[in-house]
């Protein structure tokens, strides 16, 4: 087995990579570890070097060391490749992936990551992508594409970035008219806010969309929420990074949660698509679950979170 880790240099502001870099060594530089380390130098670099890799048929691991975006990449490089697993190191600004698993500390560890195992993961196709985590639409797709704006402030977090281009784009016009199609059954018409349709719970930073999901049940979570006034977004705000909304008796009325496996969003204008963070521009796209396909090199002492259990214990906690 070949541990290959894939730094992305940019991503997080470059804070945590060359930490990672010396521990990767120090920590394997004297064992019989077969590794090697490889920074990326530009978008598209990531797909090109694992192209290269899977090629020499040599079974590997590809840990994408950087944040969701970087991890999408990863994914959407190994898919369709025998003997390929990938892993992540999260060095992102949101790195809200690990976030489905319990004792997520440990994927900072060098030694639990190479002593890790397989599992078998779900996948969101859309188009000719696969998301690990979230394709959102709407108010938060908005605030997602305008995140670059703030990213080069000194200081500010992802979370920080997410904040501001929230509030920037509450000054723009709301709503989006869509026909949302569940399953090729139940058709949702309206004007929404914002819309997710989620293999993982969070996304944004922490921004706890979809508290019910679970990442390898073979089922897709949807979230859509009504338009609404400016001045209710921001209570919505508070109970949707918590991950309390579905709970939230003044929110009952706007919210739409769904279990799924198929999901058709149609829009009369182009309008702006977040998969996995990444930006695209559709006015129609199809969202299917893809049970199974992402065979994930999951650390040891790390397990997967159930959304159940997650949901139970955010209810604890208020």
């Amino acid at each position: 087995m070949k541990h290959i880790f894939i730094i992305n240099p940019a991503a997080g502001k470059g804070k945590l990579q060359e930490n990672i870099e010396k521990s990767i060594h120090h920590e394997l530089k004297t064992k019989k570890i077969d590794y090697e380390v490889y920074i990326s130098k530009s978008k598209g670099d990531i797909k090109n070097f694992i192209t290269n890799k899977c090629e020499d048929n040599v079974q590997s691991v590809f840990y994408g060391c950087g944040g969701d975006g970087t991890l999408h990449e990863v994914v959407n490089a190994c898919i369709g490749f025998e003997n390929t697993y990938i892993g992540v190191i999260p060095c992102g600004s949101g790195n809200d992936f690990v976030k489905n698993f319990d004792n997520h500390d440990y994927f900072y560890n060098i030694d639990s990551q190479v002593n890790g195992e397989v599992i078998n993961l779900d996948l969101i196709r859309a188009k000719d992508k696969y998301a690990v985590s979230v394709c959102n639409i709407g108010f938060d797709a908005d605030a997602a594409f305008s995140m670059h704006k703030f990213k080069k402030i000194p200081f500010i977090t992802g979370s920080g970035c997410y904040i501001m281009s929230v509030i920037y784009n509450l000054s723009k016009k709301l709503g989006k008219k869509l026909d949302v199609i569940i399953d090729n059954n139940e058709v949702l018409k309206g004007s929404f806010l914002l819309g997710v349709v989620a293999n993982g719970h969070s996304y944004g930073g922490g921004y706890k969309c979809a508290p019910l999901a679970e990442i390898n049940d073979g089922i897709m979570d949807l979230c859509f929420v009504s338009n609404i006034s400016r001045f209710k977004i921001l209570s919505l705000l508070s109970s949707y990074k918590e991950g309390t909304h579905l709970t939230n008796e003044k929110l009952k009325d706007i919210i739409i949660y769904k279990k799924c496996k198929h999901v058709k969003i149609k829009s009369k204008e182009p309008i702006n698509i977040c998969i996995d963070g990444e930006n695209f521009i559709h006015d129609e796209v199809e969202l299917e679950v893809v049970k199974n396909i992402l065979k994930f090199w999951i650390p040891k002492g790390v397990r997967v979170q159930t959304g159940q259990s997650f949901a139970t214990a955010q209810d604890e906690n208020n």
